[in-house]
């Protein structure tokens, strides 16, 4: 039953997808020279977006390894034990969750389709449920209540980001289900992790960035939702006084992971940062099939080692050959090739 629906998803998104790109032909070729040109020069778009993040009242912490982003994020918690968190990679990158249990942090997963699902199995970047069959639209509505309602009770929410605005500080949180934005912002904290590989010069390119991820990824023209976050809620609304948090969060919190990057794009091996965590690269591939839903997405055939390569101790290289069809590096909107 589940493998039937994975085939069907997958299809629709592959056919979806054909036609979107017939609309947005040029889409690929934007965001290769979009990452290519930060992962060439990513020291210096670091400097330029932590001062624009900076100016835009955002707490700015650079994190060199796993290790220093755990412990950054449970110096800001300051001995708050629960806090609503959304799927995102680099949380696996880093092992957030299983570090914050370790220390007693109870974690509300916001992510719908991950609650659902009900596995820690990865199946997918975007499409936590992908493989499983979902019966009861009314008990789906009930949780994303619950979920949504709980919530609003934390003092601390912790996101990923598609992309980080240099130019203006500004944050791109990319989704289809609402679940983030809440994430970000009902808590009075937001916490944002995010590699520096997710950098980009303009808006106008994070736009390019999110149109790619729905795109390939899922088929869609862009998903259902896009947030901007722009620095701590403000508003002069009332009294014509400058007053934070009042539509949402009052301190914002950026994490900025280097994990490798740095060091990778110094070494000129640019593949490894320009990987969108679209999916893209599973749509059509037979090894995602064989192993990915059970082994999980970085697992899945020849693009593991671009998936996993900032995973401590990941297993991508035991079997780093799946065969010669290539379709991954035929459907990657940033130009991978392995």
């Amino acid at each position: 039953m589940s493998s039937t629906k994975v085939r069907t998803i997958l299809k629709q998104i592959s056919s979806r997808r054909d036609t979107l790109l017939k609309e947005y032909p040029n889409l690929a070729s934007q965001v290769q020279e979009i990452k290519s040109t930060t992962a060439a020069n990513l020291k210096e778009y670091v400097k330029k977006a932590t001062s624009s993040l900076k100016g835009k009242g955002c707490h700015v912490i650079f994190a060199k390894n796993s290790t220093e982003a755990q412990e950054q994020i449970l110096k800001i918690l300051a001995g708050h034990q629960r806090i609503a968190m959304s799927k995102n990679s680099v949380f696996t990158e880093i092992a957030l969750r299983e570090y914050l249990k370790l220390n007693n942090v109870e974690i509300l997963d916001t992510d719908l389709g991950e609650r659902v699902a009900g596995t820690k199995v990865e199946a997918h970047p975007w499409i936590a449920s992908i493989n499983t069959p979902i019966s009861n639209k009314e008990w789906v509505a009930q949780i994303k209540n619950e979920i949504k309602q709980q919530a609003a009770h934390m003092q601390y929410g912790i996101t990923g980001a598609e992309a980080i605005i240099e130019q203006n500080g500004t944050l791109a949180l990319l989704e289809s289900e609402g679940n983030v934005r809440f994430t970000s912002n009902l808590p009075y904290n937001h916490i944002v992790v995010a590699g520096i590989d997710k950098i980009v010069p303009s808006l106008e390119d994070a736009l390019s960035v999110c149109r790619a991820i729905s795109v390939y990824g899922l088929g869609r023209d862009i998903l259902k939702y896009i947030s901007f976050i722009s620095g701590p809620s403000r508003t002069a609304d009332i009294e014509f006084r400058m007053v934070q948090g009042m539509h949402g969060p009052k301190e914002v919190y950026v994490i900025l992971l280097d994990n490798g990057r740095l060091a990778t794009s110094e070494n000129q091996q640019w593949d490894l940062l320009k990987c969108l965590h679209c999916g893209g690269c599973l749509v059509d591939c037979p090894k995602y099939l064989e192993e990915g839903l059970e082994r999980g997405y970085y697992y899945s055939g020849k693009r593991a080692n671009v998936l996993a390569a900032f995973l401590e101790g990941s297993k991508q290289a035991e079997d780093p050959d799946c065969g010669d069809c290539s379709l991954c590096n035929e459907n990657c909107p940033a130009g991978i090739q392995v």
